[in-house]
């Protein structure tokens, strides 16, 4: 692998030979045996960005792309027709004969799909079009679906590439705290997901033993085994062992806690718990606080009551009373688990000893209502799945508990010990319910129609929550801001300085200054700016960026990217077209969270730039372009009076140093 980062550079160095090194890349990559050990895939992948950041054109590329691969797989049939069995006698075949085995049996059970399929297919890919020729396919068969199927594989592996570079393009320009998230996010779901299959793949070979030794200890211990064996044993009622356990495993959590601060660890504890609450607030941003809002207000009590009302129905009205018994178990344990927790530490127990715990929201009640309900709703569903099918069951469910966990995090409502606490708690209750249910005799259910139900019980109350309470929750988890005060006339002549001298970004180096301090309404300096030849370009919303799909728009008809600052889009976006120089410039202003004496009138920072089509194929965005100066001399002759002024900021150590435009409104 260390040869792709090389190669991927040559190829951006060489776009000239770029189109047939592509084609020897898809080539080999399709070939049997050289495509077994090329990693092919990531090397695809690479070309895609090198085409999403404009070094590669698109068409071209995907033609180089799928020519090499219809003739890798074109000479490994040939390869397959003309030695047949031989091949088995080749190395790596002849130290690993499931490779052929394996494509062999693909081949017997699709036919002459198999080579469509197969392209896709893991490491039995580079194989399926030799095993084809030494199972005599017919040839213009064979090139038929070779060619159809090559001309799909192109793009499929190629366009993943370039709309992830062209995805963090995007979001840099939005901001690097997006793009930060955007990472962590997938990398959290594709974490959990692992996790996930890993635990089920090393205990789903081991359960029966695992129960079986559980039932011989409960035979020997009459006393203490009574509640294993109610768990396990189907001819054990467990209505008494659990509800035992459930006070058991409450005290348990209250009394481990209170052991952890006795012995010190709970300043560890509020560290990290700072730690990570100090990280996710630097990385928030009005984008993510959206979709962070909408997934925390899944976890919310009125979605998962109603989520719960609608599956017992549907439990009850198909008499499946058992299931709906424990079902109704999980719920309320949570409920009464945390309030009882809740109450613990803020009531019981004196501040001191606790310091760093917040006592209200510890354990977080949305990370233990979401596990206990979701996470029942996927024991449910998984008893009634075939095996290996299982983890999919418990995958779907926690994305979505991680998900609305994580929100609660970055939302900064809970500490990261908080959402731990619950979702462990709420984990411990649903693995005990779900042995228990799954070792007494219950119905069969649908797994379909509960998953159904469940979903369709999920979309409606969470939308009709977001729909309601989404405003509401934005502001009420919007992070409240410091508002400075400074002395006006002191803003004119020297406190400017005070400002940011950069857009807040995440990048070892800022790349835009703020150059423009306007204080006043925002409106008496947009009306000024319309009547000197600004414009207000096309807001973007769900229906405005297909703008952006006509590649022959002008800039200035299209929505521009909103960009971040701290945290905050801008409060206002003008544009402004130059046809003498063929530009559009753009005006950008965010709050300063500065109100100026004796007036109240509120300061706004921001900056003036130009604006270049972007280079993602078939698609004008407007992003952003280098050199400042100009631009704000533009801006700084359409407001020439005795309200504006330019004056000189030097920035020790940075990358920018320039005039800065002070604007003061006449109203």
């Amino acid at each position: 692998m260390d040869f792709v980062a090389p190669l991927l550079i040559w190829i951006e160095t060489h776009p000239t030979w770029a189109g047939l090194l592509v084609a020897f890349i898809a080539f080999a990559e399709s070939l049997a045996l050289v495509g077994l050990f090329l990693p092919g895939a990531a090397m695809m992948f690479g070309i895609g960005a090198l085409v999403g950041s404009g070094t590669l054109a698109l068409w071209p590329t995907l033609a180089w792309a799928a020519a090499g691969a219809i003739a890798g797989d074109g000479v490994s049939f040939w390869l397959g027709r003309r030695f047949h069995g031989q091949l088995r006698a080749l190395w790596p075949f002849r130290t690993h004969p499931e490779l052929i085995e394996n494509a062999t049996a693909f081949f017997e059970r699709h036919g002459g799909k198999s080579v469509l399929f197969g392209r896709f297919v893991g490491p039995i890919r580079p194989v399926i079009p030799a095993v084809a020729g030494m199972m005599d396919m017919p040839t213009a068969r064979f090139f038929a679906v070779n060619i159809i199927s090559g001309i799909f594989w192109a793009p499929v592996y190629v366009l993943p590439g370039m709309v992830f570079a062209a995805t963090l393009g995007l979001a840099a320009e939005i901001a690097t705290r997006l793009a930060v998230m955007g990472g962590l996010l997938l990398g959290l779901v594709v974490v959990v997901l692992w996790l996930i299959h890993r635990l089920f793949i090393w205990f789903h070979p081991r359960t029966h033993a695992m129960i079986a030794a559980a039932l011989t200890w409960s035979d020997r211990h009459p006393v203490a085994g009574r509640v294993p064996a109610a768990l396990l044993d189907p001819d054990h009622p467990e209505a008494r062992s659990l509800t035992l356990l459930a006070f058991v495993l409450v005290g348990a959590f209250a009394v481990f806690v209170t052991v952890i601060e006795a012995l010190g660890a709970g300043g560890l504890l509020a560290s990290i718990d700072g730690y990570v609450y100090e990280s996710l607030q630097d990385l928030r941003t009005p984008p993510m606080d959206q979709l962070m809002v909408a997934i925390t207000e899944l976890g919310d009590g009125e979605v998962l009551v109603a989520v719960s009302a609608v599956v017992l129905a549907w439990l009850g009205g198909r008499r499946h009373w058992q299931a709906a018994a424990h079902f109704l178990a999980a719920g309320l344990f949570a409920a009464v688990a945390s309030r009882s927790l809740k109450w613990f530490f803020e009531v019981a127990r004196p501040a001191e000893i606790y310091d760093g715990i917040v006592a209200f929201s510890f354990p977080s009640g949305h990370a233990t209502h979401s596990m206990a309900v979701y996470g029942f709703l996927a024991v449910l569903v998984a008893r009634e799945l075939p095996g290996r099918s299982r983890w999919l069951a418990y995958a779907v469910p926690g994305v979505l508990i991680t998900a609305i966990g994580f929100s609660r995090l970055y939302l900064g409502a809970h500490w990261l010990s908080d959402v731990i606490a619950g979702l462990s708690l709420s984990l411990a209750w649903v693995a005990l319910l779900g042995i228990a249910y799954r070792r007494h005799p219950a119905g069969r259910l649908s797994p379909g129609g509960l998953t159904l139900v469940a979903a369709l019980g999920i979309a409606l109350a969470g939308g009709l929550n977001i729909t309601l309470q989404h405003q509401t929750d934005r502001v009420r988890y919007t992070p409240a801001r410091e508002i400075r005060q400074l002395d006006s006339q002191a803003w004119w002549t020297d406190q400017w300085q005070t400002l940011p001298a950069y857009r807040a970004e995440l990048r070892p180096q800022q790349s835009h200054p703020l150059d423009v301090q306007y204080a006043g309404p925002l409106t008496a300096l947009r009306g000024e700016l319309l009547n000197a030849g600004w414009q207000a370009p096309p807001e973007l919303n769900a229906l405005t960026w297909m703008y952006w799909l006509d590649s022959r728009a002008a800039l200035s008809a299209v929505p521009v990217l909103p960009q971040v600052h701290a945290g905050s889009t801008e409060a206002l976006v003008v544009t402004r077209t130059l046809p003498a120089r063929g530009e559009v410039l753009a005006l950008r202003l965010w709050p300063s969270n500065v109100e100026l004496k004796p007036n109240g009138q509120a300061l706004w920072i921001g900056n003036v730039t130009r604006l270049r089509r972007s280079d993602l194929p078939g698609m004008t965005i407007p992003r952003t372009a280098a050199g400042f100066d100009a631009p704000l001399q533009v801006l700084a002759d359409d407001l020439a009076n005795d309200h504006a002024r330019l004056v000189k900021r030097e920035v020790a150590d940075a990358n920018w140093s320039g005039d800065v435009l002070l604007i003061r409104s006449s109203e």
